[in-house]
């Protein structure tokens, strides 16, 4: 026999929040929602008015994102339990007064969710800080792909492309399968023989069902199925860095994503490996507003710390005049009191 359940269900629910908060430019909270495995749990019973229940609503995110925001969980609950009260209105015997995010942790598994990939098969599988971009496509396109993936790399996206990234002792379809798990992402190279495959229908059903976004590049082919819903990213594989860059916006304006891209990309200015990468970062570090304090700290400390940032033409003036004024020197009569002989 089932228990009570809320009038409506949760996915109804978070996605009514998600957009609330989609609007009012709320964009943690956004990504707080869209990322969140969902559930109501109830916490009391009272015979008036015929029955009314208590729920609290349970939202488990992925630790990573957890621990970004784990400074500000106690405002980010009380901002989303502020919203319930419209429910409550709507459903007299549904009272929601109570929200909690709660970390999935490596290894444990979310309500009605697959076990979550361990941080050592994360670790293995994929560079730490950055946003993590499962490049479906066929094998005769192995060496454009490859390419792309670079391309992306420069701008604080890993790319795993099954076909190169594969070591051979490994078995393969076991090292797909846990990069399929761990993405945050899924970009869908349509060439003309794509849909032909059954690897590749499989890797988008992955994302579909994971519910994770999956990205159509219509590179020869247009988005079809489920994942013609998406808005596609055109361009030609001959030409990857337009391509890069396209993609990297596409994660920008998803919510799911936004913020995983936000952080990787200062993670990767921060660390830029040269003056290459810090001027391929730059153009997009430019167009996003929503950079924290810190993290607009970090991009302009980069100026100074990082040689290739430092060096790069125009990069250091370009994120002053955006960000802000450059961290402030040392005196040369502070320097000299630091000096001890």
């Amino acid at each position: 026999m089932s228990g009570p359940t809320f009038s409506k269900p949760v996915g109804e629910i978070v996605s009514t929040l998600t957009e609330l908060f989609l609007h009012q430019g709320r964009t943690q909270l956004v990504e707080i929602l869209a990322n969140a495995h969902a559930y109501f749990e109830e916490t009391n019973f009272d015979n008036w008015n015929g029955g009314t229940y208590t729920w609290a609503l349970r939202l488990e995110v992925p630790v990573a994102l957890f621990a970004a925001v784990e400074g500000q969980l106690e405002k980010f609950e009380k901002e989303i339990g502020a919203k319930l009260g419209y429910f409550s209105r709507i459903f007299p015997n549904d009272i929601l007064d109570e929200v909690t995010i709660l970390p999935i942790l490596p290894g444990a598994t979310a309500r009605g969710q697959r076990i979550a990939p361990s941080e050592l098969e994360v670790k293995r599988l994929w560079p730490t800080g950055r946003l993590r971009l499962f490049l479906s496509h066929v094998s005769k396109h192995k060496g454009p792909v490859a390419k792309l993936r670079d391309e992306l790399a420069l701008r604080g996206v890993a790319a795993f492309v099954a076909h190169d990234d594969i070591e051979p002792s490994l078995e393969w379809q076991a090292e797909i399968e846990l990069a399929l798990r761990s993405m945050h992402a899924l970009a869908a190279c349509l060439t003309p023989e794509f849909h032909a495959s059954p690897w590749t229908d499989h890797e988008v059903g992955w994302g579909l069902g994971r519910g994770v976004p999956v990205i159509p590049v219509r590179v020869g082919a247009d988005p079809y199925g489920l994942a013609g819903k998406f808005q596609a990213v055109s361009g030609q594989l001959e030409q990857p860095a337009p391509l890069a860059i396209g993609i990297v916006n596409a994660l920008l304006l998803s919510p799911q994503t936004h913020g995983e891209m936000r952080r990787a990309l200062v993670a990767a200015f921060t660390g830029a490996e040269s003056y290459v990468m810090a001027q391929a970062l730059t153009p997009i570090v430019l167009t996003v507003g929503d950079f924290t304090a810190e993290e607009k700290d970090a991009l302009r400390v980069a100026c100074t710390s990082n040689s290739n940032v430092a060096k790069a033409h125009y990069v250091s003036e370009k994120i002053y005049k955006t960000f802000g004024a450059p961290p402030a020197a040392k005196s040369a009569d502070v320097l000299d009191e630091e000096v001890p002989f």
